[in-house]
């Protein structure tokens, strides 16, 4: 199923019509039209949010990433690379520990 968009001048005349009579639901029922979708675009009109009416919060923005991002990325790169050396690390050292407490249960 296709995803429909309405304009802006569609959604201010909906939510108009809603306020007029009081009722949301009705008016999204009379355009077939589902009521939360109409509830949402009366709360993002009464916040401003007119460039999100557009349809343009559904896209999401270009990540250019900085020399910050790669710097903070490779900060903990190298913290994980330590954190997975200490653990194999330990682990190494429990096995030998538990091979040399119990000897019937040396891996070959």
């Amino acid at each position: 199923m296709k995803k429909k968009q309405y304009d802006l001048n569609f959604k201010k005349m909906v939510v108009a019509k809603g306020k007029e009579i009081g009722n949301m639901t009705a008016v999204a029922r009379q355009h077939e039209l589902d009521p939360k979708m109409v509830l949402r675009w009366a709360r993002e009109l009464n916040r401003k949010d007119l460039d999100q009416l557009d349809g343009n919060s559904m896209k999401q923005k270009k990540f250019i990433p900085t020399a910050e991002d790669y710097a903070q990325l490779e900060k903990e790169n190298e913290k994980l690379k330590k954190l997975f050396a200490e653990q194999a690390l330990e682990r190494d050292i429990l096995k030998d520990l538990l091979k040399k407490t119990n000897p019937h249960l040396r891996i070959k």
